[in-house]
């Protein structure tokens, strides 16, 4: 079985959970998200110390992002859904990078379908800004909307063309 096609299955039933078990799966991705992050929080601390000696300055560094580290993967996994935060905040930031170009394209645009164009960017900008405070208010609707995203990723790589070597 080609590559593609196997991972084109593992995405779609990666897919089908997340639609189907919102809630679980995004409770499974704090879960891993905080595990990870408390494991390099650790790996980070002992860095830092074992070149203590060498580059203070750097040590001190790692050091503090190491307990910063374990601190949000603590959070991730007793507090905060992951899923939602990290998508939630990606979206403000394309909502920032939208609206910032959409405002320079009206102010700056050489012609009438530039400042139409960077008028339909700034629209989307406030679109991004909508779905970033729906992500992060309901969790769910985010899981879901992954979950419908990995299902389209996979049907994509089931239905690709096999790559000749």
């Amino acid at each position: 079985m080609d590559f593609k096609k196997a991972l084109g299955i593992i995405l779609i039933i990666l897919g089908l959970i997340f639609a189907i078990y919102p809630l679980y799966s995004a409770q499974a991705v704090s879960w891993i998200a905080g595990i990870c992050l408390i494991a390099f929080g650790f790996a980070s601390i002992i860095d830092g110390f074992s070149i203590w000696s060498m580059m203070a300055h750097v040590s001190a560094l790692n050091i503090l992002i190491g307990i910063c580290a374990i601190l949000f993967g603590i959070l991730f996994i007793y507090k905060i859904d992951a899923l939602s935060f990290i998508v939630g905040y990606l979206f403000y930031l394309i909502a920032f990078i939208l609206i910032f170009t959409g405002i320079i394209g009206i102010i700056f645009g050489l012609g009438s379908i530039s400042r139409i164009t960077s008028v339909l960017i700034l629209i989307l900008g406030f679109v991004a800004v909508y779905l970033a405070a729906v992500s992060i208010a309901q969790p769910l609707y985010t899981a879901i909307l992954v979950g419908i995203c990995l299902i389209l990723e996979g049907i994509a790589f089931l239905t690709a063309k096999p790559v000749e070597n």
